[in-house]
């Protein structure tokens, strides 16, 4: 039983959160943002998310998707957000193996937009876990009424120290 605790640390992965970074992407002025929330949810099963929410409503309703089979972990109400002057991006990779991370790596004004770089990073092939889980990235960010535009990298996760 202690081996499989040790496992399940081993597959944990860092939840340091970066902060705004200005993204990889040529384009215009760095956006500066505010991580609500970045973590991996264990056992939740889910797909793929890269959505907005400009509105209370629709923050409910993005909210609502994020916690769908998630047992509990997420609080019932979202983060407040003022949307008088703020909006929220949310990025969610379909459900990994373990150890998996999203990150929302920065936000530039882009072609009357803005494009999110994202850098979504799988547990590594030698992964061996117990849990699968569901990574997430969650920012608020001053509100923009242009298309938002998602630009994703792929990296690895490794497992362990």
């Amino acid at each position: 039983m202690a081996a499989a605790g040790l496992l399940v640390l081993a597959c944990r992965g860092s939840s340091a959160n970066p902060g705004p970074a200005a993204p990889k992407a040529a384009g215009g002025d760095a956006v500066t943002f505010e991580t609500l929330l970045q973590r991996s949810i264990p056992g939740q099963a889910g797909g793929e998310i890269r959505d907005v929410a400009r509105d209370e409503a629709a923050w409910k309703a993005l909210w609502d998707r994020l916690r769908e089979g998630e047992r509990g972990i997420l609080p019932a109400e979202p983060p407040a957000v003022d949307f008088s002057r703020d909006m929220v991006i949310v990025a969610a990779m379909p459900t990994q193996g373990c150890v998996a991370k999203v990150t929302i790596r920065g936000i530039a004004q882009s072609g009357g937009g803005l494009l999110v770089d994202l850098l979504e990073a799988p547990p590594a092939p030698n992964c061996v876990c117990i849990v699968s889980e569901r990574p997430l990235h969650v920012v608020r960010l001053p509100r923009s009424e242009g298309t938002i535009r998602f630009n994703a990298e792929q990296g690895v996760t490794p497992c362990g120290p």
